[in-house]
């Protein structure tokens, strides 16, 4: 479920000087990266716009992203985050212009994986050529799927190729679909806490939060329930089923090892520096999500640690690299809310950039 933003910043932070003039800002939007004014030609599937982020993280940026890239190397230590508002209003104006372009879809991710989805939206949908088939994960809205269809079609794929559909987790904006693909002759696969709401669609599928869903779910019968540490076997790809619950009671993430790297899809659960789900509905449980958090950055196979090279999460930001920091910074952003909630405190969302800028956390990369 795509969340809200709100910014926290400290009391230190709010005493300095508040504003960056326009005739500064210039000067600082000036020195942005010409990478981001890429246009990309050819034809699918498109290579990604990649990004680094201050810490040297490969990573395929939304723009909420790449603004908070950008302000975090061109804030000085002494100022606050608002401080950096003129550039957001600058990035915003070139992106919806069309004069800065982040990402194309299909887009290719890893050998046989793609992402699919809408430019104007932060929601991620993935494709697996397995060699047997296709694997769709998480399809996301009805009114998406002529896009999506269209997409598989310019990789050179028939829709009538997909045979799996997985879901990590039963909300509308990843699950409302289904149905669709069902009577194409997918197989549906879901976490099997959440099989039920997505063959009722009761309140757990949260019709009501996303407008993109129009109010409407039509539920479908899910063929597979998942478990924790399932394998899933689909064509030369296999998925190591981790349970991840609190966010939903069955979301799940899913673990993918390709060529000695191993890829995450994340769902909701973790995404990008730390950002995490929205915990909005009554069923959400803090305390659970969190076990879960420190079970996914702890996960072991066979007794052998693993940490997790490629992130591909639900919603916003890839990482192409570096994605075990995402999880351990999402596992401290969840540790924080959950304490201040304990404490009394009324808080259900960081973000994590403006966050991290108001504990003074600043990054520098080697030159």
């Amino acid at each position: 479920m795509a969340a809200r933003h709100q910014v926290f910043e400290s009391r230190t932070h709010a005493r300095q000087k508040p504003w960056l003039t326009i005739a500064a800002a210039a000067s600082v939007l000036a020195t942005l990266s010409p990478l981001s004014s890429l246009s990309q030609g050819g034809r699918p599937p498109f290579e990604p716009v990649v990004e680094e982020t201050p810490w040297g993280q490969r990573v395929v940026p939304t723009i909420d992203t790449y603004i908070e890239i950008r302000t975090y190397e061109q804030l000085k230590p002494d100022q606050p985050w608002s401080a950096g508002e003129p550039i957001r209003k600058k990035l915003l104006e070139d992106y919806r212009a069309g004069r800065l372009q982040l990402r194309r879809y299909p887009w290719r991710v890893a050998e046989g994986i793609y992402c699919l989805g809408r430019d104007d939206m932060e929601q991620q949908i993935y494709l697996l050529d397995t060699g047997q088939g296709l694997l769709l994960i998480d399809p996301s809205f009805d009114a998406w799927q002529d896009d999506i269809q269209g997409e598989i079609r310019r990789l050179g794929h028939d829709p009538a190729e997909v045979k799996w559909v997985l879901l990590t987790h039963c909300h509308i904006d990843h699950s409302q679909s289904c149905h669709t693909w069902r009577e194409r002759g997918a197989k549906i696969i879901a976490g099997e806490a959440d099989a039920h709401p997505v063959e009722s669609g009761n309140a757990l599928v949260a019709t009501w939060v996303e407008p993109e869903a129009l109010g409407h779910f039509t539920p479908s019968p899910v063929d597979q329930r998942v478990y924790d540490g399932d394998m899933l076997k689909f064509g030369r790809f296999t998925l190591h089923a981790i349970g991840t619950p609190g966010h939903t009671p069955g979301s799940t993430c899913y673990d993918l090892e390709q060529n000695g790297r191993h890829i995450l899809f994340s769902g909701d659960i973790a995404l990008h520096n730390g950002r995490h789900a929205w915990m909005g509905n009554p069923y959400a449980d803090w305390e659970q999500y969190l076990k879960s958090l420190q079970k996914l950055a702890g996960f072991a196979i066979d007794g052998k640690p693993v940490r997790f090279d490629v992130l591909l999460p639900g919603h916003g930001t890839v990482d192409l690299d570096q994605a075990q920091r995402s999880v351990e910074e999402t596992v401290k952003i969840v540790r924080n809310i959950v304490a201040r909630r304990a404490s009394g405190e009324t808080i259900d969302w960081i973000d994590p950039y403006p966050w991290n800028w108001s504990q003074g956390i600043t990054y520098r990369k080697e030159r």
